[in-house]
Formats: structure tokens, sequence, C-alpha cells
């Protein structure tokens, strides 16, 4: 996996650019209706109470990285902002006085709902003031968001002034993790952020966002498909960790097998990779990513079938890269088994091109591609791919 280490890397990137819904949020600050436990519904509550998706998504991204969603702290750091001691006590106290448990992720919400709308935490932190708000309000993406609640609200080492987006690279803030947990968010609920505007893209099929197709592909394993049979302009391209291609901006990529989608990464050059665990058929249990130049539609936890769109070809970036994972090293396989230099041919990559081309996909050998020893068909396997 490849940091990174610049705003723009991020910023207006990978998020799904299609109008399937309204994200526009409703209510006055309230106490939530239970006690929420995932990413979407931090989201959705904070959009509950007239904070913008993209907002709502850079503030839950923030929660993610300080303490991954846990309202339990420890001294010194408490809760899911990790607030200190002297800030906790006035934390704590306003949400008791609102009828809440302070060490409840509905309570901490609550609280910080009320932060970015109404400024409550006072002279207590930079955070609390109108500049919060605006800057907030006026996000256009969740990965700017994060940004802004970090330099504005936790102030990590390493984060910019209040009211920038700038921040130390490689710094113990690691700011890109949360603008990846923030756009991760964002999409888990349902919404994802076009370049220059927010919009809320509901889960449900139809166009791009959650398209299925039949389980149609011409290769010979049974309830798969070619991840590429709708794809357009399909240029085939070398081995290396795994398989890459190139193709026309906007085509759909579907999952060859019903997966689970584990997790959504920054992978190369601020590109993500959708890594799933197929969950049927002869290969349940494997894990497998698609990776770098798309635009995900699916989110962390999302079970998905055969044919069914996990993304979309993006306009611009380094193409698509395809492969088997390994989940233990949480890296591809190639890297897991043998070591990777960039560049090089794997034998795991080869394998995942046999795969495809069992799968109808149709795609070469792709001999004279890679640096290093290239792998031609004599290398793939010839009995179980993907073993």
């Amino acid at each position: 996996m490849v940091a990174i280490l610049t705003v723009g890397a991020v910023t207006g990137g990978w998020i799904v650019a299609a109008n399937c819904g309204n994200g526009t949020p409703t209510a006055n600050v309230t106490a939530p209706g239970g006690d929420p436990t995932t990413e979407a519904q931090f989201v959705r509550y904070l959009e509950s109470q007239k904070i913008p998706s993209d907002a709502a998504a850079g503030i839950v991204g923030n929660l993610e990285q300080e303490n991954t969603l846990n309202p339990v702290g420890t001294p010194g750091a408490e809760g899911m902002a990790q607030w200190n001691e002297s800030w906790w006590a006035g934390v704590s106290g306003w949400i008791s006085a609102h009828g809440q448990t302070p060490n409840s992720a509905g309570g901490q919400l609550m609280y910080l709902a009320a932060v970015v709308t109404t400024g409550v935490s006072g002279d207590q932190a930079p955070a609390g003031d109108a500049r919060l708000h605006a800057a907030m309000f006026s996000a256009t993406s969740p990965q700017q968001a994060a940004l802004v609640w970090m330099d504005g609200y936790e102030q990590c080492s390493g984060a910019g002034p209040p009211g920038s987006t700038s921040f130390v690279a490689g710094s113990l803030c690691e700011a890109p993790n949360r603008e990846n947990y923030a756009a991760q968010a964002l999409q888990a609920a349902g919404g994802a952020a076009g370049s220059g505007s927010t919009v809320f893209v509901s889960a449900q099929s139809g166009g791009s966002c959650n398209a299925s197709y039949p389980v149609t592909g011409t290769g010979s394993i049974a309830g798969y498909t070619n991840p590429f049979e709708k794809a357009t302009g399909i240029s085939w391209e070398r081995t290396d960790q795994g398989v890459d291609a190139a193709m026309n901006a906007g085509s759909p990529i579907v999952a060859f097998a019903p997966s689970k989608v584990k997790m959504i990464i920054d992978f190369y050059a601020g590109e993500p990779a959708i890594v799933m665990q197929i969950t049927a058929g002869p290969f349940a249990g494997k894990w497998w990513y698609m990776s770098e130049q798309i635009q995900p539609t699916v989110s962390t936890g999302q079970t998905v079938n055969a044919g069914q769109t996990i993304a979309t070809y993006a306009p611009s970036g380094t193409g698509i890269e395809t492969g088997w994972w390994d989940p233990n090293g949480g890296v591809t396989l190639a890297m897991a088994t043998t070591g990777y230099t960039e560049g090089d041919a794997t034998i795991s990559g080869a394998d995942f091109r046999y795969l495809l081309q069992k799968l109808g996909a149709n795609p070469g050998t792709g001999f004279g591609m890679s640096a290093g020893t290239t792998l031609g068909n004599t290398y793939y396997p010839t009995s179980n791919p993907g073993r």
C-alpha cells in the first residue's frame, strides 16, 4: 500500500460521481434514537442534525482514525475524539446535562453535532467558533472536510492551522488515513461526492451505482463471471503482482464471484483498492482485489453477487490492477509470498490472468509487458486457477 502524501492526491479523486438520490439533511440537533455503532449510522445521524453529507463523513473519518469509533477511551485520551482530561471534563459535563451517557457513541455524537452547528466548545478549542462551521459547511468532498476537522478541531501532531487543509506529510496525524476513512464512511452511508459538488448516492440498483448483470461469462467456472464483461474499449496490459488493463471511462466493473467487501484502501498513487473475500463457489474463502483507476460503487461490509457492479473505470489514473490478496499480510498475494519489485511479473499475477482467461475475459498472455522475468502461458497453472 502506498500512503498519500499530498492533499491534492486525494481530494476530488476516486469518489463516485453518480446522482442516485438526495442527501439533504433535515431536523434539529437532537439525541440519536439509539446508540449508533457503524460508520453509516454515524454519518446518517450527523446528517439528520443539518450537517452536510461531506462534513458528516469528514468528522466520522477523524473519529475512525482517533479511536476506531470506540466511545470508551483512556485517561488523557477519552472517547472517540481522544479528548484530553480538561477538555473531556467539559465534554462529559455537556453530554450528561443533555440526558446522555458520556461514554456512549450517541452522547458524543450529539455533542459533536452541537460543536459544528452551534459552537458549544467555546474557548476550549479553535473549533468552537464560526470558522469551523463555515469551513465544514463549504467542504466539497469528504476528504476536504476530514482535513478541515483535523486542523480545526483535533489539532493532532502534524495538523495545519485552523481553517486550512494543510498537514505535515508522514506525521503522527496520519492525515491520509482520515481522508480515506471519511470517503469510506460516506460510501458506507450510501453517499458519494463528485468533484466540486456534493452528491448523495443511494445503494439501490440502477445506473452505474450498484447495477447487476446476468452471470453470462463465457468461462467454465459455474456461478462466476468475467469482471470486465461490461467494459468497453478494453486493452490488456502487463502481468505484475496482478493483471493490468485499461478501458473506456465509465465502464462498469463487476464482481467475478459472490464476495463480501472487506475494506477499501489507499493502494497506489492516491487510488483505491476494493479488497473482497469470495463467499461461495469453488474459490469460497479466497481474497481478491480490484484497484487503481476505479470509482468504487460499494462500501465496506457490503455483500455483492457475481455480476454486480463494484466500480466504474475512472476518467484518469494509472489503469486497473486486479489479482489475489493475502488477508494475513494485508498486501497482495505476490508481495506476501515472493516479495515484489515494481514492474516484475509474479506467479500469482499469472495465476489470476489464467483465471480471467477461464472466465472468458481473453486477457492474452501479458508476455513481454513486464520487467524482469516475464510469464507466458507456460507459467500458468494447468489445473485449478487461484489455488
